[in-house]
């Protein structure tokens, strides 16, 4: 578990640190054995670890690893290139975190330590990389290796995002035109039917009450509306919901599947990216582990108890359903052929490609009959709107 520890340093600084230990007591001695005095700690949390001393630290790390490559490969050293991303940084926040990392670098540090340390939010897969490239002194190829890995990531979840976007909107547009048909239109007609004190459809009459009942109160009914999605917010922002909608959604019939492929993919990607810069099988399972769901990291937590037994990782990912019969057959190749990271890296985009395949074409079914649910709910409105119109004109043919 990593924690924030504010604390003052021999030279009467203030600093704030991420420390990794397994309990906050232990925070607090590393640090103190560092000579400083602690002012505070406490376990990084979703809001604090973006925020320390006031001010947002937060920095991206997929843009701060191209730029320190790109510096790098100009010729630049390491401090030098950092300095030179310090000072054109217009950013508040990602400016302290470069310079934080050069404080630490200054004093003898490692690039690695400095990142844990620095609050700046850098992934640990990244953070392992580095210290991996710390003994073998390739930090170029590590970085150039995260920025392929985080951009591969990050193209499939923008794939997916734009096959949701246009469904989303339609849903939207129609939603709001049913609550303007309901919150507008359906009073003004239903003044209009009670001066003139004919009957009306049951089905009619219950749409035109629901109407004069937002109507006169549209204040409280858009208040209500804004609460309800701001209580819907704060719930999704509770692990226990996402856990909770997460495992309904895996039950609906092909989506779990899909989805079970999807986590596949990353956790494939991210195996090859960290064999490649050298870090072994089984430290590799556990930070690969954060790409997972909980059912599945479980699952990942055994297959690395075989893996560390001697088992092979075909066969260990195969026992615990980590693997499909397309990836398992490849996995026995690269085991074979000795590129175990090459064909991870195969296997993922084997099953992106997959995903997005799938998605597209779920996204094509589902749009024709969101269109046809929503002009159901829109036609029912204007429909019962003109019942009893079309009741009158029927009782004056007579």
């Amino acid at each position: 578990m990593i924690f924030q520890v504010k604390a003052l340093t021999p030279s009467g600084e203030i600093v704030l640190l991420r420390i990794e230990a397994a309990a906050e007591a232990d925070a607090r001695r590393e640090v103190e054995a560092r000579g400083m005095s602690v002012f505070a700690a406490g376990p990084v949390s979703a809001v604090a670890g973006r925020r320390l001393g006031g001010r947002a630290r937060h920095l991206d790390a997929l843009g701060f690893s191209q730029e320190l490559l790109m510096l790098l490969r100009a010729g630049l050293s390491l401090v030098g290139s950092l300095e030179a991303m310090a000072e054109k940084e217009i950013n508040v926040g990602a400016r302290a975190v470069v310079e934080s990392l050069l404080l630490k670098l200054r004093r003898g540090g490692r690039l690695s330590e400095a990142m844990v340390e620095s609050g700046g939010d850098f992934p640990q897969l990244l953070i392992a990389g580095v210290r991996s490239s710390e003994r073998t002194g390739n930090l170029e190829e590590t970085l150039q290796r995260y920025c392929e890995y985080a951009s591969r990531m990050d193209q499939a979840r923008k794939k997916i995002t734009a096959a949701l976007i246009y469904p989303v909107m339609l849903l939207l547009v129609g939603l709001l035109v049913s609550a303007f048909l309901i919150g507008f239109v359906v009073p003004k007609f239903a003044s209009v039917y009670r001066d003139s004190g004919s009957e009306m459809p049951w089905a009619s009459a219950l749409l035109f009450d629901i109407g004069r009942v937002i109507g006169g109160h549209p204040f409280e009914f858009l208040i209500g509306a804004l609460l309800l999605v701001a209580s819907v917010v704060v719930a999704f922002s509770m692990p226990a919901t996402r856990n909770w909608f997460s495992m309904r959604i895996r039950a609906l019939p092909g989506v779990g599947v899909r989805l079970r492929v999807y986590e596949l993919a990353r956790l494939y990607r991210t195996l090859a990216m960290l064999l490649r810069g050298g870090t072994p099988i089984v430290p590799a399972l556990g930070l690969a582990a954060t790409m997972l769901s909980g059912p599945m990291r479980l699952q990942l937590a055994s297959a690395s108890r075989q893996i560390s037994q001697g088992e092979p990782i075909s066969r260990a990912l195969e026992t615990n359903g980590l693997t499909t019969k397309v990836g398992n057959r490849m996995l026995s190749v690269g085991e074979r052929s000795g590129g175990m990271s090459e064909m991870l890296g195969r296997i993922a985009d084997y099953h992106d490609e997959e995903t997005a395949r799938w998605v597209e074409w779920a996204v094509r079914l589902f749009e024709p009959v969101l269109m046809a649910l929503l002009g159901i709910l829109i036609g029912g409105i204007v429909i019962l709107l003109y019942m009893p119109i079309f009741d009158l004109a029927g009782s004056v043919q007579q």
